[in-house]
């Protein structure tokens, strides 16, 4: 009898394994080999990983579904299947994952004129019903079966190295793999690295930041450790020489929810202030290169200048470097006492100060934005007016497509449309009918999206679409926040997905970007420990 238990253990173990390698791979595809195809350099870059990403994905599901099948697993999990235990094991993510798709479903269904573009996101940036269920069903293996290794995030970091690089020699306008030689000269400021738009080379970049400095706040290994600082260091110079105001959004979002939990430990917040210090040295050693090599370097004309320019920033570094000195030479004498002695938690004021100051921060924008616009107060503001005062021109014309969105949802719309969208991806349909392209510098200017993820959903797929997504999200942070206790690794993928979260607010959805953020959040929330 026993050994027949044994026998059955050793099968389950063997397929749960099998599966795990599977997964493992397409894994490995998404995070290695996504960021660096391409097949006409940047002239069909979205095409071309849209496509590839959507073949691994169904090829990945037609091995687990044939695997399931040859090895008699799937048989047996429908012949016992238990309604109960089943709905047990769902997760609030799981059903808000789920809650998403079939939104996307019924709008899709309710879309009279457009199914063709709704299922596919032809006029749009192809996400349609279709990948969205690409989506969802990687969502559910990744969570299932996939088992996380610390090696996984450094294969993704070690390929990081080549796009951060590539990205790198483009601000200095050097174009090593030709990328760029048949672009018309306006554009070529635009577009950087295997990735295409800056928006969405900043998004790839950001979570390459996220998971280094986490890992390197982390790591006991002293080589490791330093892996990981060097990665910090290359991410943090290539997030700014992607020239994307976009960029500051996930910097904001990484040092500052990032002391949620760095602070609850000393080695923490030293690492913490290190990271911080090496960041703003970062941006001084950019700054003076924009001076030595002004002629060879695009430039930054953005938020960078206002953060680069602060007669005060040399000094910040210093003190910064000083405090992160005394840090280490207390770790370093507090590590000589006996180990009963050391205490490596910290006082939970920490967190609770950092929360205040986030708070602070918080009101201080929106008294700003108030004062700067419903006020009239906007010359006081001097540099940053650009940023505080909502017009039509704001943000590269972001203001003006953001008010044509609630005007959309507001105003064209009916009520079930407004539960429900006028269909995926269909944004540049209703904004050609109700909003014709206008000519702007002898070029045809189409908004093919709403430059905001969240309103972008809201008019597509509707108020419950929305919605399912925003809880989506959220409940996968929340589930992280929970697993980071028993898995450090999942602290650092909560950080890229908030990182993602934020800069959603001015950014749009992209099949380049958007699977490898998937891919990690799955990873993240997996309910496989970690082998």
């Amino acid at each position: 009898m026993a050994n027949r238990i044994k026998k059955q253990e050793d099968t389950k173990s063997s397929y749960q394994d099998n599966v795990a390698l599977i997964m493992g791979v397409f894994t490995l595809a998404v995070l290695c080999l996504l960021p660096l195809v391409f097949r006409d350099y940047y002239f069909n870059i979205l095409e071309t990983k849209y496509q590839f990403y959507s073949i691994i994905a169904i090829a990945a599901l037609v091995v687990m579904g044939g695997y399931g099948l040859a090895s008699g697993k799937m048989i047996e999990w429908f012949s016992k299947f238990d309604f109960k235990t089943w709905r047990k094991s769902m997760s609030v993510g799981d059903w808000a994952m789920i809650a998403f798709w079939l939104c996307n479903v019924i709008s899709w269904l309710l879309c009279k004129d457009w199914k063709w573009e709704a299922f596919w996101g032809t006029s749009g940036r192809y996400n349609g019903v279709f990948l969205m269920t690409i989506y969802m069903a990687v969502y559910f293996l990744v969570t299932r079966f996939f088992k996380l290794k610390q090696w996984y995030l450094d294969a993704f970091l070690a390929v990081g190295i080549f796009v951060c690089v590539f990205g790198i020699t483009d601000y200095f306008q050097m174009d090593v793999l030709g990328f760029k030689v048949n672009m018309v000269d306006a554009q070529k400021a635009l577009y950087t690295s295997t990735f295409g738009n800056i928006n969405t080379y900043t998004i790839y970049v950001a979570a390459l930041m996220a998971i280094s400095m986490i890992l390197f706040t982390q790591e006991k290994n002293q080589k490791r450790m330093l892996w990981y600082y060097g990665n910090m260091v290359l991410t943090s110079f290539a997030l700014i020489m992607g020239t994307s105001d976009n960029a500051y959004l996930s910097l904001a979002a990484i040092f500052g929810f990032s002391p949620l939990w760095l602070f609850k430990t000393k080695t923490g917040l030293r690492r913490y202030v290190i990271s911080l210090a090496t960041f703003f040295t970062v941006v001084l050693c950019i700054n003076q290169i924009n001076i030595a090599y002004a002629d060879s370097v695009l430039g930054i004309d953005s938020a960078f200048g206002l953060i680069a320019r602060l007669s005060v920033l040399p000094v910040i570094i210093v003190l910064l470097w000083i405090a992160a000195a005394v840090l280490t030479v207390m770790a370093s004498k507090d590590s000589r006492k006996r180990p009963a002695d050391r205490k490596e938690e910290l006082n939970k004021t920490f967190v609770y100060v950092w929360i205040g100051i986030i708070a602070v921060v918080c009101l201080a924008v929106i008294y700003v934005l108030y004062d700067a616009n419903a006020a009239g107060h906007a010359d006081k503001y001097g540099a940053i007016s650009s940023y505080v005062v909502f017009n039509d021109d704001w943000g590269t014309q972001r203001g003006y497509v953001w008010k044509r969105a609630v005007d959309l949802f507001a105003n064209k719309l009916n009520p079930l449309q407004k539960l429900f969208g006028y269909g995926p991806d269909t944004f540049a349909l209703l904004m050609q009918y109700y909003f014709p392209a206008s000519q702007e510098n002898g070029t045809l200017v189409i908004y093919d999206s709403a430059h905001n993820e969240y309103l972008h959903y809201l008019v597509t797929i509707g108020a419950a679409g929305m919605i399912s997504y925003i809880v989506f999200m959220v409940s996968s942070v929340a589930a992280m926040a929970k697993r980071m206790k028993e898995e450090p690794l999942a602290a650092a993928i909560m950080l890229v997905v908030l990182a993602y979260m934020t800069q959603a607010i001015v950014n749009i959805n992209l099949p380049i970007a958007m699977p490898i953020i998937l891919q990690l959040l799955a990873m993240g929330v997996g309910r496989t420990k970690k082998a």
